[in-house]
């Protein structure tokens, strides 16, 4: 009897699901034989690959390109709003969609970041707040410096008291009643110093008719408003029987029976670009005084009083503010006053809205702040007591603030190791939560992107999906193996998180994330600056800082044809690469013939390269050109090896449908080479 030959096993395996980028030892696309219960390939590497026709493998759509007419510069980060793009060029102009408008106060000379609040556009370093309607510009900081305090009690020239038993000025820092409900503010005109009685009544007067104008018209009508130091009265009258003005001759008063707890500050502009609910901080008093016999009956305590601190705005003219203080008596002030309603400086960029308030960090401080609510123009409004109150807080963790985020109705500052998330919808219950996880990577703070409820972030080992309710979670750790990255860039494109980072060895990656897939692909070198969705659609600034780009169809943003040039890409190089075949099947010993389907556009043209050795040359064993549209196989016969990957090199609109790997099978020994 002849003896049985042992013919090697053959298989096919066919494999229909193509996944996205792993880098790790561990590729996909090795586990091909039959053993495998779930036949699926991964890529070593991709380049401009996507996962839109999923399971199928197929290129990324053909990007569009808005350049604006006369290439300037976008010198700010990109936002939208249902009026398009909205961003700033060198030449001072804010863009609202189709909308163009010059700022004079933009500095064009440097980099600005900007933020929507309500139907404003806020714009940093200048402090400035645009109004999307009719393009106001307010300024959020204001800062009346070295005002000179009007003291004069008539005109411009103080009176000559050297006649009087009793000194009298007109005082620059006055106490005043503010009826809130009139929003009117009363104050007296004239102080007087003096040690004698002026409720006596045999001085009072009968009518207006014995009055003497010595106060100017401040005082030539019965009721005006006078204070003596510690009581405040009302002007009875003065007789005019005696013009040598003796000492026996007094102005008579009566008692006021309200009080005066508010304090009038009078100065030249000091009402400038300030409105009544403001707080202010009141600063550079000293302790000059009009030089008259006041000097001795003026409390000193008005500088103590007032110095350094921060006071809420009930009334204001341009000269004049009313402010909430009660002073133990008016002051003829003579020097000047500084009056600042001031924002703090935070870290650039870390600024997000959220509850109708502007959040922001300051590393340098360690601190974190927020606005009043609905007013952008006040950060220090403490005083009031209710829940529209602005906020700050100083951080108890160490290390600079690397990221700041929103998510459902809290507000996240990151450090490298830490999420500190508020909590709360005012002042009273505003809660700091801290939790010790990864943070976001320092200098990726443009990383921090909002899709479907779960937050994304480059973190300092890779990509995070930070969900409600639990821990951030690396989700890149095969993708993007053997690589650290930084300075990265994010943002959302329907479902998907595009994110272009710097590598460790230098190189500009543009990533993809699935989020409903869970897949990962690489598209190319591209350097997003910012980024922005609009509709669902990102654009973001490439590095020239020139072009805004599109990975799609950019037709929703043509709303004014003579302001963008469209452009939509023709043709790009694709590619995808396998990892090494023969990695995880000890029994594989041949793979023999490799048959890949192809659908592809007419003009397209798809090459399939091997490698035989793990560094090794690329060679090219097929080419196919598409005269048309239809689906073809590649179908090539591979030599003998220990090693072997593949790659697909290509141009134009293809799908690649399906591989099917011929294959022997044999005992764990090898020796080819």
């Amino acid at each position: 009897m002849l003896p049985e030959l042992r013919i090697p096993r053959r298989d096919t395996t066919s494999i229909s699901i193509f996944r996205g980028l792993n880098r790790s030892p561990n590729t996909g696309f090795s586990r091909v034989s039959s053993s495998s219960s779930s036949i699926y390939t991964e890529f070593k590497d991709l380049k401009n690959m996507t996962s839109d026709k999923y399971p199928q493998l197929a290129p990324r759509s053909n990007r569009s390109r808005i350049t604006s007419d006369n290439k300037i510069k976008i010198i700010s980060n990109l936002l939208s709003a249902n009026a398009g793009l909205i961003y700033i060029d060198s030449d001072k102009n804010l863009h609202i969609g189709s909308e163009i408008t010059k700022i004079d106060e933009i500095d064009a000379g440097k980099q600005h970041n900007i933020v929507l609040y309500g139907n404003k556009v806020v714009v940093f370093p200048e402090k400035i707040s645009v109004n999307m309607s009719d393009k106001k510009v307010t300024m959020i900081d204001c800062q009346n410096k070295d005002l000179s305090t009007q003291v004069a009690a008539k005109g411009n020239q103080q009176i000559d008291a050297s006649h009087y038993d009793y000194a009298y000025a007109a005082c620059s820092i006055a106490r005043s009643y503010y009826d809130a409900s009139a929003n009117k503010n009363y104050r007296p005109n004239v102080t007087l110093y003096t040690n004698y009685d002026l409720t006596n009544e045999k001085y009072q007067l009968k009518d207006n008719s014995e009055m003497i104008d010595v106060f100017g018209s401040h005082a030539n009508t019965i009721g005006t408003v006078f204070e003596s130091y510690n009581s405040f009265y009302t002007v009875i009258g003065k007789s005019k029987k005696d013009d040598t003005y003796k000492h026996n001759r007094l102005i008579t008063f009566k008692k006021l029976s309200y009080k005066f707890n508010y304090t009038t500050i009078r100065a030249k502009g000091i009402g400038t670009n300030i409105q009544a609910g403001d707080f202010v901080k009141i600063s550079g008093l000293t302790d000059s005084l009009v030089s008259t016999d006041a000097e001795s009956y003026v409390d000193k305590t008005y500088v103590d009083n007032l110095n350094g601190k921060t006071f809420k705005v009930y009334y204001v003219t341009e000269n004049e503010l009313v402010i909430k203080c009660e002073l133990e008596s008016s002051v003829p002030y003579s020097g000047t006053v500084t009056v600042e309603r001031i924002s703090p400086d935070f870290d650039e960029g870390k600024i997000v809205e959220l509850q109708n308030r502007l959040w922001c960090c300051s590393s340098e401080n360690n601190e974190i702040y927020c606005c009043k609510q609905g007013d952008e123009r006040n950060w220090q409004a403490y005083g009031d007591g209710i829940s529209t109150d602005s906020w700050a807080m100083t951080c108890g963790k160490e290390g600079k603030f690397t990221g700041i985020a929103t998510r459902g109705d809290s507000v996240i500052f990151f450090k490298e190791n830490y999420a500190l998330k508020i909590y709360g919808t005012k002042p009273s219950n505003f809660t700091l939560g801290e939790y010790n996880v990864p943070g976001v990577e320092i200098g990726s703070e443009k990383s921090l992107v909002n899709i479907n409820s779960t937050l994304f972030y480059l973190g300092h080992n890779g990509v995070y999906a930070y969900q409600s309710g639990s821990l951030p979670a690396l989700i890149s750790e095969e993708p993007l193996w053997g690589h650290t990255y930084k300075n990265a860039v994010g943002g959302r494109h329907g479902n998907k998180y595009y994110i272009s980072a710097e590598r460790d060895d230098g190189e500009q990656e543009l990533l993809v994330y699935d989020t409903d897939k869970g897949l990962w692909h690489k598209e190319d070198d591209t350097k997003m600056i910012d980024c922005t969705t609009y509709n669902g659609v990102l654009y973001w600034l490439d590095d020239t800082k020139e072009n805004i780009m599109c990975p799609d169809n950019a037709h929703n943003l043509l709303v004014d044809d003579t302001k963008y040039e469209y452009q939509r890409e023709d043709c790009f190089e694709w590619s995808a690469e396998t990892g090494d075949l023969y990695d995880s099947e000890f029994n594989v010993k041949n793979i023999g013939k490799i048959r890949i389907g192809i659908k592809a556009e007419k003009g397209a043209k798809v090459s399939l390269f091997v490698q035989y050795k793990d560094n090794g040359e690329w060679r090219k064993v097929s080419e196919m050109l598409y005269s048309e549209k239809k689906p073809r196989v590649f179908a090539v016969a591979l030599r003998r090896a220990e090693y072997l990957r593949l790659k697909l090199v290509g141009t134009g609109q293809v799908e690649i449908y399906g591989i099917d790997i011929e294959h022997s099978r044999g005992s764990d020994k090898r020796g080819y080479i």
